[in-house]
């Protein structure tokens, strides 16, 4: 049987609006996490004064402006996280943009940035070709 390996980060994190958290500054730096990667976290509602743990649930998510991520609705949902509420985060891994799409990222990175690209009739042969 496999053991289990340490995780890169465990923190804790109070809920925010739209159940935002923060991926702490020092955390990110050590692992150089910035905004558009993708990190993979466990997430713990944990009991009041070193409570039990209430619920546990898995989750990706992308990192924006200064280390948030969002945990998702149904989560929220099923495990009764509320806003305010403090959650145990386990950071199991993180991905960058780049290693996942190569070199298809840079030019995705400027779209996903903006929303949306304006193209001309050659720029769109490109993007045809391209794909």
């Amino acid at each position: 049987m496999k053991e289990a390996k340490e995780p890169l980060a465990k923190f804790h994190a109070q809920v925010l609006y739209n159940g935002r958290i923060s991926i702490p500054e020092n955390t990110r730096l050590r692992y150089g996490i910035e905004k558009g990667d993708y990190v993979e976290i466990i997430i713990r509602k944990v009991g009041l004064n070193n409570g039990p743990i209430l619920g546990r649930g898995h989750f990706v998510a992308r990192v924006s402006n200064k280390g948030l991520i969002t945990i998702p609705k149904g989560l929220r949902s099923e495990l009764n996280i509320k806003e305010k509420d403090v959650v145990e985060i386990v950071l199991i891994d993180y991905f960058k943009i780049t290693a996942l799409l190569g070199n298809k990222s840079k030019r995705l990175s400027k779209i996903i940035k903006k929303g949306y690209e304006i193209l001309d009739e050659e720029s769109e042969k490109e993007l045809l070709i391209w794909h």
